[in-house]
């Protein structure tokens, strides 16, 4: 079990505690700062509950102003990639749902197998830069629903490769700039006056904890942002490639 502490001076816990602690200031100190400021940060075995999937992490608000500034900018980067991912994830899924391949094959192993299976019967179409392909004839369910779930994704490819660059540049920047986040809390929060003394005193924890996640997940988002953009035009060119005639 873990515990997280805030130590600060006794005229501060005078000013929070109750009033009948400020008028008798012989209750101890210690004990009010023990009781007000300890707390568990992991439930006991005892009640634990069944473990679930766990959610990726997002970037979320910590209530100071010019921390949010850039945690706004950052989410919104993030929701794009995010974005892309799911594109590719569920195009990906559905691919292989229909060719009945196992969850280990590649989008490209997947296009190697419909090729084979079209024999010659599937062609592509290239609008602008966007590759759509087509059935020459009536075919099998299999090959249709592929075809459908790769013009679901390269549909998408050309807008989501503009988003992935536009993120990767200006998820650095981001991270150069919220990385002086951690050693400046506890001054935007004492800036507040009395108000901001409570902040130290019971949202410290929490807003370091925050700023934390977010940095972690922005430090990610430049690599996310490159492997997905990759991906997404490796498969682009290969499906312009592997069905024209």
């Amino acid at each position: 079990m873990r515990y997280a502490t805030v130590t600060i001076t006794e005229e501060v816990f005078v000013t929070l505690a109750p009033r009948k602690i400020q008028r008798n200031r012989c209750v101890p100190i210690a004990m009010f700062a023990v009781m007000a400021l300890s707390f568990t940060l992991t439930s006991s075995p005892a009640h634990a509950k069944k473990k679930k999937k766990k959610k990726k992490a997002r970037i979320e608000m910590t209530g100071i102003k010019s921390f949010d500034k850039v945690f706004k900018q950052a989410k919104k980067a993030d929701t794009k990639i995010r974005s892309a991912e799911r594109n590719l994830r569920k195009s990906r899924k559905a691919l292989r749902s229909a060719l009945k391949l196992k969850k280990t094959a590649t989008y490209l192993d997947a296009l190697t197998v419909l090729k084979k299976k079209a024999q010659g019967k599937v062609t592509v179409a290239l609008s602008g830069k966007v590759p759509t392909l087509k059935a020459k004839e009536a075919l099998p369910t299999e090959i249709m629903n592929s075809i459908e779930a790769i013009n679901t994704l390269t549909k998408t490819i050309p807008a989501s490769i503009n988003d992935l660059k536009a993120a990767a540049v200006a998820s650095k920047k981001m991270v150069k700039h919220a990385k002086k986040f951690p050693n400046s809390i506890q001054k935007e929060l004492m800036s507040k006056g009395v108000q901001g003394l409570g902040a130290v005193v019971f949202k410290l924890p929490k807003i370091t904890k925050t700023v934390m996640r977010n940095l972690k997940i922005m430090s990610s988002m430049p690599k996310r942002s490159v492997s997905v953009s990759k991906e997404l035009a490796q498969i682009s060119s290969t499906v312009a490639r592997e069905f024209k005639f």
